[in-house]
């Protein structure tokens, strides 16, 4: 397994990562995901919408209405996350406690794919093994 970042965030919006990305062609994870291969993703311009394991089933289906299908997207689990949902692009993060809040839209629609803001923007998002047997975290 590749070796784990200890980031100044949580969770992470940037910095080293794995060699390999999370897959974020609008995903949505039932498990957590390793961070180092979400930060990649994030380097292609996706965004990551993660949450507290703790939301009711409802309000993920709220948040998996967001990225489901959605090029660029992906949604998991973020356990010990201090809030109830937090999103994240390359160097940008948003945490809000209700996944009505109309930033959350916002924020997808304004960092995803963004080309002046993560370092590859539009690189492939598509990563099969991860998306059917992700790594868990460390």
């Amino acid at each position: 397994m590749p070796d784990s970042v200890d980031y100044a965030q949580s969770p992470p919006l940037g910095g080293p990562h794995d060699q390999a990305w999370a897959d974020c062609t609008g995903i949505v994870y039932a498990e957590a995901i390793r961070e180092e291969n979400a930060v990649h993703s994030l380097e292609h311009g996706a965004v990551w919408l993660s949450y507290d394991p703790a939301l009711p089933a409802a309000d993920v289906g709220v948040l998996a209405g967001l990225v489901d299908g959605v090029g660029h997207t992906m949604l998991s689990p973020y356990p010990g996350l201090s809030t109830a949902v937090s999103v994240q692009s390359w160097g940008r993060q948003l945490v809000v406690e209700s996944v009505s809040d109309p930033r959350l839209e916002a924020f997808l629609r304004i960092y995803r794919m963004t080309p002046e803001l993560s370092p590859e923007p539009g690189a492939t998002c598509s990563n099969p093994a991860l998306a059917s047997d992700p790594l868990p975290p460390d």
